[in-house]
């Protein structure tokens, strides 16, 4: 088992501003989101609380990274990926590894770049798009990781899930995290059912500055539709309530269209149809969102003073309107 690397910021070493009830967050995290939680959690306790958790989340991201990999894998002279690396997290806990391979971050966030930058070098970053492809050749990664990145992609899940196959070497090592079993009741409101939840997307519209996107997915999917790209070595289950698979890149030159025509398996009826009713109730709790909405500003439009004061104009011009169209009776 490779060893441990230089341990993670402590929570000791949260940052202080003005009033020492006021924390700024770890150096771990980006700007961004130090704010946007600031918004949240009013309350400094839990602020604090979050802060810490965060901080302990990628030392435990690292370890579980290293498990994952054969007992004999070093880092030495060789390319790895962080696909969707946010603003370093888990990148910041390999700079000594960094020191002998190459590792690199790429991200759709250009403040999280940013970010990143900063610890370049030994650390390498740029920005990419929200559709394939990376800048960099075909063949030329030893290892990708992308963790809670699957987890929010709905149309460009497969495109990116290519695009890793591609640039990874021959017999090259993608980890990626899914979720489903471990969050069904909190995200969907249900009990899991493996049977009947294939690649099922959640809130498909929701914008990212609420969580985006949600995508569930059962093993079996997993297994019958990234298994067309990759070997499923292993998958570790319910490491921060995701399933983490480790894959090895097989030999195969497939489309978008191969990897998501459905298996010979009477369970991808059943999860198409359920990922339809999951779509409708969707559907129906915006309508009625949007119905309230127009109701709402329908009574405070109607509880106006002009609204009040045009009152008499509005009963004169119906009644004009129903004597104009009354039929006329000529004897």
């Amino acid at each position: 088992m490779p060893r441990a690397g230089p341990a993670g910021p402590r929570s000791s070493d949260l940052r202080f501003a003005g009033s020492p009830h006021v924390c700024e967050g770890p150096d771990t995290m980006a700007h961004d989101d130090v704010r946007l939680l600031r918004d949240k959690y009013e309350d400094p306790a839990q602020l604090q609380s979050v802060y810490e958790a965060w901080d302990q989340m990628a030392p435990e991201t690292r370890r579980a990274l290293l498990e994952l990999l054969p007992g004999d894998w070093s880092f030495t002279g060789r390319r790895m990926l962080d696909f969707g690396c946010g603003s370093g997290r888990t990148l910041r806990h390999f700079l000594e590894e960094a020191e002998t391979g190459e590792f690199w971050g790429v991200d759709i966030d250009p403040g999280y770049i940013e970010e990143v930058q900063q610890l370049c070098p030994p650390l390498r970053a740029e920005l990419c798009g929200e559709a394939p492809p990376l800048r960099f050749e075909s063949s030329s990664f030893d290892l990708a990781w992308a963790i809670s990145v699957f987890t929010h992609l709905t149309d460009q899940s497969i495109p990116w899930l290519l695009e890793l196959h591609r640039v990874l070497k021959r017999g090259g090592l993608l980890i990626a995290t899914y979720i489903g079993r471990w969050n069904s009741e909190y995200v969907a409101g249900e009990p899991w059912d493996e049977d009947r939840v294939g690649m099922n997307v959640l809130r498909h519209t929701q914008p990212w500055d609420r969580g985006g996107p949600t995508v569930l997915m059962s093993d079996w999917w997993v297994r019958a539709h990234w298994g067309r790209l990759f070997e499923v070595v292993d998958v570790a289950p319910n490491i921060h309530n995701m399933s983490w698979a480790l894959l090895r890149r097989r030999e195969v030159e497939l489309t978008v269209a191969d990897i998501e025509a459905p298996a010979d398996d009477r369970r991808e009826y059943f999860a198409a149809r359920h990922n339809l009713c999951h779509a409708q109730k969707e559907i129906e709790v915006t309508q009625a969102l949007s119905q309230r909405w127009l109701d709402d500003l329908r009574d405070e439009y109607e509880s106006s003073i002009s609204w009040r004061l045009t009152r008499p104009l509005r009963s004169a011009r119906q009644k004009a309107r129903a004597l104009s169209d009354r039929p006329s009776h000529r004897s």
